[in-house]
This record gives C-alpha cells, structure tokens and sequence, in this order.
C-alpha cells in the first residue's frame, strides 16, 4: 500500500476498486495517492471504505476496467 498527502485542491476524490490483468483485485485512488493489492473483491472494498475518511467526500467505486499499478509491474 502506499499513500501520499492530499492536495487540497484537487478535483473530488474516487476510490476505484477494481482488478489489474492479472487478476489481482486493486484499489486506486484517482489522483494517484492511494494504492493497494489486495487478495480478494471484499478486501479491497473493505480497504476503499474504510480509507474514504481521508478524502472527505470521496466515493468508492467498482470499475471494469483493469487497473494498472503505478508501483509494482
């Protein structure tokens, strides 16, 4: 997992959850402070909202489209 401080001025915060090609599940936030592996659906949903407390007003969201880690290939 990795975390970086929050810009303030941002454009609102998204959680998505969702899987790499690999099949890995993932969460990422969408300005590339927050990002985690996780191994399974509900893990990474349980991560993505629990963490919605650092991004006030976030929402988490299920994608379909595979994610792709910014940290690890």
């Amino acid at each position: 997992m990795h975390t970086r401080p929050a810009d303030p001025g941002a454009t609102p915060h998204i959680l998505q959850v969702g899987q790499d090609r690999r099949g890995r599940w993932m969460v990422q936030e969408n300005h590339g402070l927050i990002e985690g592996v996780f191994i399974s659906r509900d893990a990474a949903l349980h991560f993505a909202r629990l963490e919605r407390h650092a991004f006030p007003g976030a929402t988490v969201e299920l994608v379909s489209a595979p994610l792709t880690s910014t940290l690890a290939a």
